[in-house]
């Protein structure tokens, strides 16, 4: 009999459900598209769809013989509340105190656990991400949005209400520009997909030369314009879409200096898609790094990449479910 997790990663954009066995390796896994817009009902009903899928699949039977799904594990980004398994918000998916867990629990007949998004794939890299040895690690997720995780004492923290290590709202600079969370100068307004992409549509509209070329370079409309169009056109060698980066690095690197300060921490990890743009963006994140922190206490710091990549979160939730449920077993 092979016991198995299942690994669930909700985003605004796609949903990922994987079978996850008790090393955090990925037997088989369904990505589909989440359609927020259409409201909880489908999203949650599509979401079993897959996951039905994925425990029926044949050839995973063939392959793994008997198996039986031991709990589940849900990553989302929002305000949680983990026991009894409710979304109290996530503005990415319009949800308002959502019973996903309640629901799920109904239909597998099985233990679920859900975890902030970034906590999950930060407890995955440390589990299964080869980084046995570290008992001190934060990550740090740079996409459309800014997260984090951290790893303190051989330990996650999630603070009391399970909202700790929200990076993206840190302030560097308290006269910055207006976040979503009503803070002003948050790392997220200058690092985060969202952001670099406004700031290139701001110059655009302003007549910015090298800024219009963005969009030419990568042939789409100039109000189109994303993050990752930014990078491209940064790698063929844009000077505006350079300094768009090299800016959002600095800044990340401000805010890590915060971490750092506070954690002292042996390893840090970074992740998302906006950090597949490499040394444009990572580059001046360490020089910044260097400049801004203690450097007694930023030189002890390991960077890695993310081990993981975009598995990071599904395989996080299905090892967090399975600790949480073996931890309760020992009780």
């Amino acid at each position: 009999m092979n016991n198995l997790y299942l690994g669930i990663d909700l985003g605004g954009t796609k949903m990922l459900a994987a079978l996850i066995d008790e090393q955090g390796r990925i037997v088989a896994k369904i990505q589909e598209p989440t359609f927020a817009d259409r409201g909880a009902d489908d999203v949650i009903r599509r979401l079993i769809v897959i996951s039905d899928a994925l425990i029926a699949d044949e050839s995973v039977r063939a392959g793994a013989g008997s198996i039986t799904i031991r709990g589940i594990g849900v990553a989302v980004a929002g305000v949680l509340e983990p026991d009894p398994g409710i979304i109290s918000l996530a503005t990415n998916l319009g949800w308002h105190n959502v019973q996903l867990g309640p629901i799920l629990e109904k239909w597998f007949h099985c233990p679920v656990l859900i975890l902030n998004d970034a906590n999950a794939a930060a407890f995955g890299e440390w589990m299964a991400g080869e980084r046995p040895d570290i008992q001190d690690m934060i990550y740090i997720t740079v996409s459309t949005g800014i997260g984090a995780g951290i790893i303190s004492g051989g330990r996650l923290i999630q603070g009391t209400t399970h909202s700790a290590a929200e990076f993206g709202h840190i302030t560097i600079d308290r006269n910055g520009p207006l976040c979503a969370c009503g803070n002003r100068g948050c790392v997220e307004m200058y690092t985060a997909g969202h952001s670099i992409a406004r700031r290139a549509w701001v110059a655009i509209q302003a007549g910015e030369p090298e800024a219009a070329a963005i969009a030419a370079l990568n042939g789409v409309e100039p109000e189109r314009v994303t993050a990752e169009h930014v990078a491209a056109a940064a790698k063929a060698g844009n000077d505006f879409a350079i300094r768009l980066l090299a800016d959002a690095g600095e800044a990340l690197g401000c805010g890590i200096v915060t971490f750092a300060h506070l954690l002292n921490p042996a390893l840090i990890v970074i992740g998302g898609s906006v950090s597949q743009s490499g040394a444009l963006l990572l580059d001046p994140m360490l020089a910044a790094i260097r400049r801004y922190g203690i450097s007694k206490v930023v030189g002890s710091i390991t960077f890695a990449s993310s081990a993981l990549g975009g598995a990071a979160g599904v395989i996080g939730a299905a090892l967090w479910a399975r600790q949480q449920l073996t931890l309760k077993q020992t009780l």
